[in-house]
This record gives C-alpha cells, structure tokens and sequence, in this order.
C-alpha cells in the first residue's frame, strides 16, 4: 500500500497524499463529496508505471489536510488555487487532471485559470454547475415513492436532518442513482472518510441534503466548457444522477471524447472498476503516447 506523505505549499498550508509510479506524466486525482477523503479512488494507483506518477491527495478541510478557520474559504476556485500550488510544489510539469464528482467541479474550474498548465482533463462522474445538481436532486426525488417523498417532507420540515430515519431515507431514494451496482461494500469505500464541515460549507448549510444553498450555489463552470482546448474524457455511469449533465459535457467540450458505463451509476469507479480503469488507461495511453 502506497505510503501517505505531506506536501506543504506556500502559507503553510499542507496536504495529505499518496502517490505510486514515477514521471514524466502525472495523473493527479481530486476526490468528490465535496469533503471524501482519496481512499475510493485508491483503484487509480494502479494505473502507475514508468512513464506515469499517480497522486491520490485529500483536499483543504479533508482527512488530515490543513482546514481554514473560516468556512466560507471552503470553495472551488480556492480549491482550484490548491491545485496549482499542490501542482508547483510537487514540480509536475506534465499535468494529467482527474476530477471525480464534486472533483470534477474543481477541475473545471482549474482548467479555466490553468489550462497552459494542463496537458489533458479526466471529467468523471461529474457535472458543471450548481444548478445541474439541483436538476439531479429533482430527477432523484420525482423517482422515489409518494411515501418516501410524503415522509421526507415531514423531516424536513421538522428539520431532522440528523436523525437516523433521515438519513436511511435519503439512502433508500439516492441508491438507484448512486451505488445501484455495489451488492457489497467495497475495502476502498469502507476506508473513505467524510468531512462534514466541507460537506456542509459548500453543499448544504442547513443538513438538507436536497438543497444546495453552500459556497458552490451560484458556481457554474459550463461557460469553460467552449475554451477548453487540452485533450479530455468525460467517464458517467448509465444510472448516475450526473448522466444528463456529462452528456451535455461532452458535447460541448470539442475535445471531449464520451465514455457511459452501463453497469454504473454514480460510483463506477467501484460499481465497474476494470472498465472504469481500462478506460481511464486508454485515454492516459493516447495522450501520453503509451
């Protein structure tokens, strides 16, 4: 198992991560949530060899990275920012940028300010704007029951975002969406660790987690999509509440080629891992000339 180090980059600011193969090519791999630690996507260190570094790393807030005091410092350009100096600091000159979920968004954003710095965009399971996660929100409850959408606006409106029926209830509508493939819970996914206060500060204020009224409510990324130029994959699962999102994605980043996994919903990368990482390999071999 790869060792977890610590780079630090300018403020003091420093960042867990783990990284296997070596250069000149770097896969660096920023996990979602927004608040998951790496260990998930740990499946992607096997894609290190000679010519490729993989980085797994935990972002600002997130397993024992450096937090700000400050919730309202939890958001995706400074998350964005985090790359760049995450970037310098691990002198990686050839940069490969996979964005899983919440990732994706930041990823996005990091193209936008970056993308001289960039040699290729990996766009997984992901979407390009607060306003397609409310859309996936709404396509997630219209297919719930009427008595799971009866008994979830009671707790809400009692506002028992914490309880434990709360929180099995919005597991039973998300599911179909989200891990409707894994029959079993994954090494990977019983390793990965949520912070909440990221979680909270960004996507939901109140615990609701329908609503996204965090830091990311008014960001949208899909203004980038016709200025990106480098090299891109979007990789989505058939049944992810993303699916709509990544294809409107993929369409309209010209250089963006279109991977749906049928077997997948949100969780692919543990749902469909072989066709997940062949695809990943693939697009890695292609534009780092193998």
């Amino acid at each position: 198992m790869a060792r977890v180090r610590t780079v630090t980059v300018p403020g003091g600011r420093s960042f867990e991560y783990v990284a296997q193969g070596d250069g000149p090519a770097t896969l660096l791999v920023h996990p979602g949530g927004p608040g998951l630690t790496y260990h998930y996507l740990r499946g992607l260190l096997k894609l290190a060899n000679a010519n490729l570094r993989v980085v797994l790393y935990n972002p600002r807030g997130v397993g024992h990275s450096w937090a700000p005091k400050n919730s309202r410092e939890y958001t995706i350009p400074n998350m964005a920012e985090d790359v760049e100096a995450i970037r310098r600091a691990l002198k990686i000159r050839e940069l490969h940028l996979l964005g899983y979920s919440a990732g994706g968004f930041v990823a996005l954003e990091y193209a936008h300010r970056y993308e001289p710095r960039l040699t290729s965009l990996l766009l997984c399971a992901t979407a390009g704007s607060a306003e397609e996660v409310r859309v996936a929100n709404r396509t997630m409850l219209l297919a719930a029951s009427p008595r799971q959408r009866a008994r979830l606006r009671g707790l809400v409106r009692a506002k028992a975002f914490e309880s434990a029926e709360y929180t099995q209830l919005v597991g039973e509508i998300t599911r179909p969406f989200s891990t409707r493939f894994l029959t079993a819970t994954p090494a990977d996914w019983k390793a990965t660790r949520s912070s909440p206060a990221v979680y909270q500060a960004m996507m939901t204020r109140t615990g609701d987690e329908f609503a996204v009224d965090g830091t990311i409510a008014t960001w949208d990324g899909r203004k980038y999509y016709s200025k990106i130029e480098v090299p891109s994959v979007v990789v989505v699962g058939k049944y992810d509440f993303f699916l709509e999102a990544s294809m409107e994605m993929a369409e309209r980043i010209e250089p963006a080629h279109l991977r749906v996994l049928p077997h997948s919903s949100h969780m692919e990368v543990l749902e469909q891992p072989r066709e997940f990482l062949g695809t990943t390999r693939e697009f890695l071999q292609d534009v780092t000339g193998g």
